[in-house]
């Protein structure tokens, strides 16, 4: 996914914002980034997101016209301001993988706590794992809980001390215990209910094991990977007797249900 700039390169009427020439946003995934003290008109951005999501993405065709496609105009026919998309990075090459769950495919053998534990703590003990399955015996469902590695991360953010960082290369929050005061404050903070607290109170929050999940490697069925959405992702090494997935169900398995 390409980094963008959209300039306003030129204004032909009157603009009611108003913008000058030069003015400027930049898009990063799905974030509008807008330099201080400048605006954004919502009617031009309106006109403009569906080429600013074209020119985002990398397409590797040879009549592929959005490389040669970069200007558009405000839709307000006295303001008349031409806008230009501009590609500042290259393909999002750099998007980090994450952890990908499928929850149907999990059996609830919990061999991926049990490899985080050790890896970690070097002791078989689900409840120091950074990964948990919560398991709902009333319905049979079986559900890993993971951390997401938000872009912005939330926990990140509400951390008083400074304690909890983006790792440069994986992007995975790691934890300085040297600055945690163990307030808690992040495991609050989190939307997806993925950080716990340890027996000492520090947050036990997934660091992908720096770059190669132990969790991932342990589990039979696919229900956790590492890697990112859209991807081929690695073949479950067992199926998953009962449940649809993770394999396709043989010709004639069906018939009779």
């Amino acid at each position: 996914m390409y980094k963008l700039r959209v300039v306003v390169e030129e204004i032909r009427g009157f603009c009611d914002l108003p913008v000058t020439v030069g003015d400027h946003f930049e898009v990063d995934g799905s974030r509008l980034l807008i330099p201080p003290g400048k605006h954004v008109c919502i009617w031009a951005l309106q006109a403009l997101m569906p080429l600013i999501t074209v020119k985002q993405r990398n397409v590797a065709e040879t009549n592929d016209w959005t490389p040669n496609t970069c200007r558009m105009i405000c839709p307000d026919p006295n303001g008349m301001v031409i806008y230009r998309i501009d590609r500042i990075d290259g393909p999002g090459t750099d998007v980090p993988r994450r952890l990908l769950v499928t929850a149907a495919h999990c059996t609830g053998c919990r061999r991926c706590e049990l490899a985080c534990s050790f890896f970690h703590e070097t002791q078989y003990a689900p409840e120091m794992s950074r990964i948990r399955v919560t398991k709902d015996d009333a319905r049979g469902q079986d559900t890993p809980t993971a951390c997401r590695q938000c872009g912005t991360a939330r926990c990140v953010e509400a951390c008083p001390q400074g304690a909890l960082s983006k790792n440069a290369t994986t992007q995975a929050v790691v934890l300085d215990k040297s600055l945690c005061s163990r307030c808690g404050m992040c495991q609050k903070a989190c939307p997806f209910g993925a950080i716990r607290l340890g027996p000492e109170g520090h947050p036990l929050i997934c660091d992908l094991c720096g770059g190669e999940p132990r969790c991932v490697e342990a589990c039979p069925t696919g229900a956790i990977n590492f890697g990112r959405a859209g991807e081929a992702l690695k073949p479950p090494r067992f199926a998953q007797p009962g449940k649809s997935g993770p394999f396709e169900p043989t010709a004639g398995e069906n018939d009779a249900k």
